[in-house]
This record gives C-alpha cells, structure tokens and sequence, in this order.
C-alpha cells in the first residue's frame, strides 16, 4: 500500500534541500521486486477474461476466486468456467480466448515440456512449468499449500474381494473390472496409457465419466468397479472408499498455479492472485468443494464467502 504525505508549505521560500529531498523520498515510494508500482496502482487496468482447465467444482472455484479478487481491485472480469478441459483452455490462452487460468503444476506441465519431472519437491514442478510457459507467452506465480492429484478408488467390498492395496495389486485383475474416468483418460499420460505403461494395468472395459458426482454414482451402483477421483473430492471419506496407493508415483503434482498471459501480467495481478492462491489447503478446497458438489451451493457463494474469512475481499 502507498503511503501518501501531505505537505503543508509556510507563507516563507521552501529551502531548495527541503523541495528536493521531499521529491527524492516520494519517488522511493515506489515498490520494486515484485511489488506493485505507484503508476502502475493508477493506470487503468485491462479487461480480463477468467477461464479453467476444466469445468469441475474445484477449478471452478478457484478461478471464481481469481475472478472476485480482481474485480473488487478494479477489473473488469469476464468469466469462461465451463471450458471442457486442459488443452481446450490452453488453446483458449494461447489465443487470447482467455487471460489467465488456476492451473496444477505437474498435470499442466507435460504440455510444455514432455521431460521435466511432474512430481517430487512442489516448487521445483512449479518452477519447472514456469521455465516451459515462458515460450508460449505465460506467466506464472505462487503454488497452493494445497495438491489436488487424481486417486483411483473402490468401495472396500470391492477391494477385499480383489485383494486391492495399491495400484500394484490391481495389474493382476484389472482385466476383470470396469474402469471409469473422465473420456480423456484414454489419452493422458497419467491414466490409461501412463498405468499401462507404468503398472501393467489393462481393464476388461472403460465408461467415460464426468468428474465428481456421475463418477461417484458409477462406483455405488456397481456400473464400474474402479472410478477415477480427485484426491480433495470429500466424498472419498464420505463414502469410506478405498483408495489404491500410487505405489509407483506415477500421478503428477497438482498444485494449484495461476497461468496468465504476458500481455496482462503485472506484479499487481501477480499479488491479488496470490493473495488467493497461497490461502488454499487441502481441508480448505474439501471443504469448499464439498459444499458446491454435495449440498450444491453456488460456486460464487461459496468463493466469496472463503475469500469474506480469510480478509481477502
């Protein structure tokens, strides 16, 4: 925050010293490394256009959070949080569609970059995006304490009888059992092809599912015996599911990490995202995810009421 003098002059000549040091001391106002700029607090700010990488309750809040920060400092904010997934939204920002995006360090990263490692020290997988997106004109800025990563689950009845601890132990009757995921699955490194490759694991069929509810739905019916989660889901204590260790960490960071495009990046955005991003833990996110998906609360109710808490807005 700038800090605004007043100056009060006599009916007498103001030394010249005195003229001159009160100009030196307020151009020291201004902020450097990273800090927000006096001109830049007063010029006008650009419109901007908020999208996802998905269009699923925990995204979803986030960038609706994204969203209110910067419209209570100033901006003018549009909203696209039904784009369907990563790629979709990456080519939304490559185009200028959107502005920026909550993204989740090691599942955005293989986009950018097909050999950096997407898991292990949070920061380095957030550097590491960081160093990729600069080629496409992106920027990044802080991590979330928070990490959303996929988690394969199953009801317990179906893990006793199955003799399922870890994904490990699924390889050797995978090709009795139902799978199901969102219908990119088939493509992404880290579902079917990354747990082929990785564990051996080949199911006997695969139902492409919605995140969240439908997936959940899937699973207590019976209809798949295997369902693809996020780890925040709060269903998955909920329902007492049980969840199959990555016992090979083949699953990626997800850390959540706004993307944002050069031509709108400042260090003021820079601060009011990260005023949101740095709040977010794990039982933050469950909770909030579970208000929306299980009590079906408005998602901008519920951004703003956790944004109200923690003295954001």
């Amino acid at each position: 925050m700038r800090k605004h003098r007043m100056f009060v002059l006599g009916a007498g000549l103001l030394a010249l010293s005195l003229f001159a040091a009160a100009c030196s001391d307020s151009g020291g106002d201004d902020d450097t490394g990273g800090s927000a700029s006096a001109s830049e607090s007063s010029a006008p700010k650009p419109e901007l256009t908020v999208g996802v990488s998905g269009a699923f309750a925990e995204n979803q809040l986030v960038a609706e959070m994204y969203a209110q920060v910067l419209e209570n400092a100033g901006y003018t904010v549009s909203r696209e949080l039904d784009i369907s997934d990563r790629e979709v939204g990456n080519k939304a920002l490559a185009d200028g569609e959107i502005d920026l995006k909550p993204e989740y360090t090691g599942f955005d990263l293989p986009l950018y970059d097909k050999n950096a490692p997407t898991n292990g020290e949070p920061q380095a997988v957030a550097d590491a995006l960081s160093g990729a997106v600069a080629d496409s004109g992106l920027v990044t800025y802080a991590i979330s304490p928070a990490n959303s990563t996929n988690v394969f689950v199953t009801t317990p009845e179906t893990a006793q009888q199955n003799n399922l601890t870890d994904m490990s132990s699924l390889a050797p009757v995978a090709g009795q059992l139902t799978f199901g995921a969102p219908a990119d699955c088939t493509t992404a490194a880290f579902c079917i092809p990354g747990l082929k490759k990785t564990y051996g694991i080949t199911f006997s069929d695969f139902k492409p599912l919605d995140p969240g509810a439908p997936t959940v739905a899937a699973i207590d019916s019976g209809a798949v015996d295997v369902g693809e989660l996020f780890s925040l889901d709060p269903t998955i204590s909920d329902k007492g599911y049980h969840v199959l260790t990555d016992d090979k960490n083949l699953q990626a960071d997800g850390n959540f990490i706004p993307v944002v495009r050069n031509e709108v990046a400042s260090p003021q955005l820079g601060q009011l995202l990260d005023s949101v991003t740095t709040k977010l833990t794990d039982d933050n996110m469950r909770e909030m995810v579970g208000e929306v998906q299980n009590q079906h609360k408005d998602v901008s109710d519920v951004a703003k009421t956790f944004l109200q808490n923690q003295g954001i807005l």
